[in-house]
């Protein structure tokens, strides 16, 4: 049943590239390739950065020793 819905489908899709004309119209190369945008900084706000973050009473930020060091 499935092979023959797509033996249909491919059928159907088929007829409808035959009526797809060839102009030049119809496709396009643009140079509009990867496109990026541009490397700004931003302010950043140190206190909010680390306000998640375990500090020790000098404001120094407390992370866990690596277990393999």
């Amino acid at each position: 049943m499935i092979e023959k819905d797509a033996e249909k489908i491919l059928e159907n899709f088929s007829k409808s590239l035959d009526t797809i004309p060839d102009l030049e119209e119809t496709y396009y190369i643009t140079d509009n390739l990867n496109l990026e945008r541009k490397d700004e900084a931003h302010p950043q706000d140190s206190a909010r950065i680390v306000r998640n973050t375990k500090t020790d009473k000098d404001g120094n930020v407390v992370v866990k020793k690596a277990d393999w060091v």
